[in-house]
């Protein structure tokens, strides 16, 4: 694949008039897409993607409206993670754990919300974005029409690539942060399918600097209006809180994870990107079978705390021991202390503690 380079710095925010020229290339484009009426009711959206990234697949179900996206992941027993990325909303829900992004996660994240927003074409026409310039490129023998514009709420330079033939989008890039690292973020697309009255791309190539790191087809997509509060970050669990649930009829867990610190019966680890580690270390007492081990169907009681201090722990494990003796459950241990510090980008000055625990009735 071709890296994309933004010249921003040559470019930079120069004061550029619009001409004919960058308003007519958008015309052609949002036309070649269905129109800006057709385009303007599909702005809001419910889809099932199947995503590719690092060597797996999964599926997730993404709410999206102009500068908004919710992307949901089944966690099992009705259960759903969420993931909310936008402006100025940033957050991720894990079960009752809610915790907002950190810095460099926002940072990170810009460019995304920028180019599904762009994406759309049609927003391009408002007071929120400037055409600055066009040009022609040939990538791959295909001739495209590239328009550079402006959005001025988060200050940033798009790069639009449209096939010069037919006016679909092809690409679109802009400069950006992962992992720490300055770079260009392109997204290129293909597969165009008509999709609530206009034609959509049903499959995107996500790359930093030229690196795949991930792809996404759309499997389903339905044009719907998209509730206000599936954006609005819930409140955070109340310290103290005591919860249950129902394990799986055999719960696989795996042996060793180098994250995971076995203390006694106690096992401590840092959840990233809000998941929830299923690891157990070996009792002595379950089967091993391979690099698993199975445990009997269960229930698993949790409590949270605001606060992750050795005091403040061991009275958490204390009221969930007792909490199980009123409800006449016996503990399976270990217990787990699992504290949702980072959402695998950097510290967010927020941490949640979660203690869990198999129990059984007596």
């Amino acid at each position: 694949m071709r890296v994309f380079l933004v010249l921003s710095a040559a470019l930079g925010f120069c004061g550029c008039v619009q001409t004919d020229a960058e308003q007519q290339l958008l015309e052609q484009a949002i036309s070649a897409h269905g129109g800006y009426e057709r385009l303007h009711l599909a702005a809001t959206w419910v889809a099932e993607v199947r995503r590719y990234q690092r060597g797996d697949s999964y599926e997730l179900r993404n709410y999206y409206k102009p500068g908004m996206v919710r992307l949901e992941s089944d966690l099992g027993n009705g259960e759903r993670s969420a993931d909310v990325i936008g402006h100025p909303h940033c957050w991720g829900k894990n079960g009752p754990i809610i915790i907002g992004c950190s810095a460099e996660t926002r940072e990170n994240d810009r460019p995304r919300v920028v180019m599904e927003m762009a994406a759309q074409l049609w927003p391009l026409r408002g007071d929120d974005w400037r055409l600055l310039s066009t040009a022609a490129e040939k990538v791959d023998g295909i001739e495209l029409a590239t328009l550079h514009a402006h959005y001025k709420p988060l200050n940033s330079l798009a790069v639009l690539r449209f096939d010069a033939e037919i006016g679909l989008l092809h690409s679109i890039s802009i400069d950006g942060i992962k992992g720490g690292r300055a770079g260009t973020h392109t997204h290129v697309y293909s597969a165009y399918e008509e999709r609530c009255g206009v034609l959509m791309p049903t499959h995107n190539v996500k790359s930093f600097e030229g690196d795949i790191w991930v792809e996404e087809d759309i499997l389903q997509m339905e044009c719907v209006d998209v509730a206000e509060s599936l954006f609005v970050r819930p409140e955070q669990v109340a310290d103290g809180f005591i919860g249950e649930r129902t394990a799986d009829e055999q719960s696989l867990v795996c042996v060793e994870q180098p994250e995971v610190e076995m203390k006694g019966l106690v096992q401590r680890h840092i959840a990233k990107d809000g998941s929830m580690s299923t690891c157990l270390s070996s009792d002595g007492e379950s089967a091993v079978v391979g690099d698993a081990i199975l445990l009997p169907a269960s229930r698993q009681l949790s409590i949270y705390g605001l606060e992750s201090s050795a005091e403040n722990v061991t009275q958490m494990i204390m009221a969930l021991q007792d909490e199980a003796t009123t409800r006449n459950y016996e503990l399976r241990w270990p217990i787990r202390v699992i504290t949702y510090d980072n959402d695998g980008m950097g510290p967010t000055d927020e941490t949640v503690v979660e203690v869990t625990v198999a129990v059984f009735e007596k």
